[in-house]
């Protein structure tokens, strides 16, 4: 695992303005390590191949997603459309059609992950006092990072996608997400940025 930045201080004195407004990008290798500790639970003895980029049982990886913290996402990229991972929106689902939102692991004292568990976009975000804050895991990499996923990606989001906004679950989401940021303001109790299935 690369080391990339821990900037603590930086992130407690702003809030987690960046953490506010996505959650950060996994890299391949975040999403073996926490498939790994999923099915550890699961299967304890079991491994996943973790030589071979691409060959993720199908029907593990999409359970996972289904109850991890995490979603589907996508970005144009320089050879296309482009499927990659990360950390869920509050509120939100694990298909990501939402562009913004706060990040599910972001707490009044900050990220809830210790940092060795933090997806590789985070880990990578280099804080700084000025608060233009920069990102060194770029979309390039990530793109050549996630290129031996696409299939599978693909594959959960087309059977996903269609069916969950045909029940209505994203505009749900949308509402909920709206719900939680007004009782946020109000600093009252209420709904906690629970995520949807």
């Amino acid at each position: 695992m690369d080391k990339g930045y821990e900037s603590t201080e930086l992130c407690a004195a702003c809030g987690g303005a960046c953490c506010k407004a996505n959650g950060c990008s996994l890299a391949p290798e975040d999403m073996l390590r926490e498939l790994e500790i999923w099915r550890a639970g699961m299967e304890p003895g079991r491994e996943e191949d973790t030589k071979n980029p691409g060959t993720v049982d199908m029907g593990k990886l999409e359970a996972w997603l289904l109850e991890s913290d995490c979603a589907v996402d996508s970005f144009t990229g320089q050879e296309g459309l482009c499927y990659y991972i990360r950390m869920r929106h509050k509120c939100f689902t694990f298909i990501g059609v939402d562009a913004m939102g706060e990040c599910v692991a972001l707490t009044d004292r900050g990220c809830s992950l210790p940092y060795e568990r933090r997806p590789k976009g985070g880990r990578c975000l280099e804080g700084r006092q000025d608060r233009h804050c920069r990102q060194h895991y770029t979309q390039e990499q990530m793109e050549a990072d996630w290129r031996p996923y696409q299939r599978q990606l693909r594959e959960i989001w087309d059977r996903w996608h269609d069916r969950l906004k045909e029940e209505g679950v994203f505009d749900r989401c949308e509402e909920d997400y709206m719900r939680y940021q007004r009782v946020k303001r109000q600093g009252a109790g209420g709904i906690t940025g629970e995520r949807k299935r």
